[in-house]
């Protein structure tokens, strides 16, 4: 069994702490190899999709206040210096400033993304973790993670979940996202805490709702589109399936079903049905399960996904 071919980027977003912490030591040399050439602002460096905009403290106080606040907040390292920048990133679709402490040598110790609003996006600590003779228990570290993440200025308080991370030998602790008694599919708040019982990352995604319709499907109604859509794609080729599970949440439409759409999911979500369909028969051989998402409004088909 394959992973789903329409990922969610946003998973990306909200990867182990180690994996963010490598990704950001590597930053500072893309940004420096990408500048184009010929460019008459030094300050300005571009790769495809993305576009970095180089900040100063002088010029923008309020980005780097927020950014050390949040450094203190979490107990990251300070360092001998900061460089800022504002990023575009068209890949993803998202804006943020990012402010990196630096020690003497300019390599960063840590790194905290700030979004529009000035509220935390991601901020991860580089500097290695200790070996630590015991490992922090399961209960103290989730306390650890919700202070982090309040002091950050972060409310968190959704279904929470805490697992062991056998990458950092610490707990990855994390909240997903509720609306109105909903679940936003994807969206979370995610905060990893190493052995020692600092916090290593904090990573928050969040996307911009859609207006509840005024009148809402029932699952009845959106069950009988499912089964009408896979009733073409499954029983008119000699296969069947099974629907195994009616949901409602808040979706990122895409264009898993429909080619003349962005595969990527869209920035704004909407209120959905969503639909796990079980092929079987002949389609078995190719699809493990198909993900249907239903507009909860107008019951229109809203991309979905699914696994080979």
């Amino acid at each position: 069994m394959s992973a789903p071919r329409s990922s969610n980027a946003l998973k990306s977003a909200l990867g182990v702490g180690f994996l963010l912490a490598c990704l950001t030591i590597t930053a500072g040399s893309i940004h420096a190899a990408t500048q184009p050439t010929g460019s008459t602002d030094p300050a300005v460096r571009n790769q495809p999709g993305v576009i970095s905009l180089a900040l100063e403290a002088a010029s923008s106080p309020v980005v780097f206040s927020h950014a050390v606040a949040a450094r203190d907040a979490l107990g990251f390292p300070v360092g001998a210096r900061r460089a800022g920048r504002h990023v575009q990133d068209t890949f993803e679709g998202v804006e943020y400033d990012e402010v990196d402490e630096l020690d003497t040598s300019g390599r960063p110790i840590s790194m905290t993304q700030l979004d529009a609003s000035g509220r935390l996006r991601v901020a991860v600590r580089l500097d290695q973790s200790p070996h630590s003779a015991k490992r922090i228990a399961r209960d103290p570290a989730i306390q650890v993670a919700q202070r982090g993440a309040a002091s950050a200025g972060l409310t968190v308080g959704g279904p929470m979940h805490a697992d062991a991370d056998v990458a950092t030998d610490g707990w990855t602790v994390r909240w997903s996202r509720v609306q109105n008694g909903i679940g936003v599919r994807g969206d979370e708040t995610r905060v990893q805490v190493r052995p020692d019982g600092h916090i290593q990352s904090l990573a928050r995604v969040e996307h911009q709702l859609s207006a509840e319709p005024a009148q809402r499907l029932k699952s009845d109604q959106a069950r009988e589109i499912v089964s009408r859509q896979s009733d073409k794609w499954f029983v008119a080729l000699g296969s069947s399936y099974t629907v195994e599970s009616m949901d409602m949440e808040w979706v990122g439409p895409n264009g898993a079903f429909d080619a003349a759409q962005p595969i990527d999911p869209q920035p704004v979500y909407r209120l959905a049905w969503v639909a796990n369909v079980k092929p079987s028969g002949a389609a078995a051989n190719y699809l493990w399960m198909v993900t249907l998402y239903v507009d909860a409004g107008d019951g229109n088909l809203l991309g979905g996904d699914f696994v080979e």
